[in-house]
């Protein structure tokens, strides 16, 4: 790693867990630092760069930095905002704070507050980019898709995570109902006992304010007696989870409200078709028909017709999730996200020369 008051570049990733934020972070990561040297800040290490803590960034960004006029803060949630703008106005660090926006929805006044103080702004799409101003591009997420990818066997990557049956169903996410766990559990229960060859698979955890939802879900697939069909398969380790993907045969995203939503990007890079709600980046990515379905957020009925008319022909499955992989590489990697991004690191200070 390079002296640290070399680098005029710093990344945050202030979560104590790695969330779907957190793994963007990290699958950008080496590709920026490629081709600019970074520092990040985060709880969490990280193979290609060393990861400091809030007190270290102080005293780096305390510091002048070298050959540029400012350091770069880019961050990506509201508490990460703050402590750019302490650093930047309250103790006087040489910095331009860069935001990263995928909310779909008008925020809050606080977040507001925090936006507005920002020198630039990303946006993840065009319907982002209009619910915030100073935007300076508009960059989706990517996928880093040497680390996604299909496998040639899915029998035995199912066999790995102990699923049983030919084909594997999944939905990936927390545990809650802005994500449509319900409408999976619903749709699985109705589905299944016509498509012997299919189980389904729900990665991902409740936290404590949504265990009672989880708990009526348990409820519901006992009484339709599919315990044995339908998995809880918890969180999946961050280093598992492309093995987790390639395993399936189909994935679910039947989120009521998704900001972006970067695990069908990942399920389709790993070769898996993709049935999704018509929110966040899924229509952009899937095209009806040849990488998977969408249907409209909320609608049990339709989702269960789209899921039918895939489960009824899979025979389907391995061209779908192929064509599925290309769109990925082609419009949604990481290396171009990278790219872009870097970009704009680079236009921020050349304006300030």
């Amino acid at each position: 790693m390079s002296d640290r008051e070399d680098l005029n570049l710093v990344v945050t990733d202030l979560h104590r867990r790695i969330t779907g934020v957190g793994a963007t972070v990290r699958t950008l990561i080496p590709y920026i630092a490629s081709e600019e040297p970074l520092a990040l800040v985060s709880p969490h290490p990280h193979a290609a760069v060393k990861s400091i803590g809030l007190w270290q960034a102080f005293k780096m960004c305390a510091k002048l930095p070298r050959g540029k006029p400012f350091r770069i803060w880019h961050v990506r949630r509201n508490n990460e905002m703050l402590w750019g703008l302490i650093f930047k106005h309250l103790f006087r660090c040489r910095l331009k704070l860069v935001m990263t926006s995928c909310a779909l929805r008008r925020h809050s006044w606080f977040p507001r507050k925090l936006l507005a103080a920002m020198d630039a702004i990303i946006a993840t799409s065009d319907d982002a980019a209009g619910f915030v101003d100073n935007v300076v591009a508009t960059i989706p997420h990517g996928v880093d898709c040497d680390r996604f990818r299909p496998c040639a066997d899915k029998t035995r990557a199912m066999k790995e995570f102990m699923i049983p049956g030919t084909y594997g169903i999944g939905i990936c996410g927390r545990v809650r109902p802005e994500k449509g766990t319900d409408l999976f559990v619903d749709a699985m229960i109705q589905l299944l006992p016509r498509f012997p060859d299919f189980t389904a698979c729900i990665a991902g955890r409740a936290s404590l304010e949504f265990e009672s939802f989880q708990r009526g879900l348990k409820k519901k697939i006992a009484a339709a007696g599919l315990e044995d069909r339908i998995m809880w398969m918890g969180e999946i380790d961050y280093e598992r989870m492309p093995r987790f993907h390639a395993a399936m045969g189909l994935c679910v995203a039947p989120a009521r409200y998704e900001g972006f939503g970067l695990v069908p990007l990942e399920a389709m890079a790993s070769g898996v078709p993709v049935v999704a709600s018509r929110t966040g980046c899924y229509p952009d990515a899937i095209i009806p028909g040849q990488n998977g379905d969408l249907f409209p957020c909320g609608d049990l009925a339709a989702l269960v017709t789209a899921l039918q008319h895939i489960m009824s022909a899979p025979e389907r499955l391995s061209a779908m999730g192929a064509a599925g992989c290309q769109q990925v590489q082609q419009h949604f990697s990481a290396r171009s996200e990278a790219d872009r991004i870097v970009d704009v690191y680079q236009g921020i200070w050349q304006d300030a020369a």
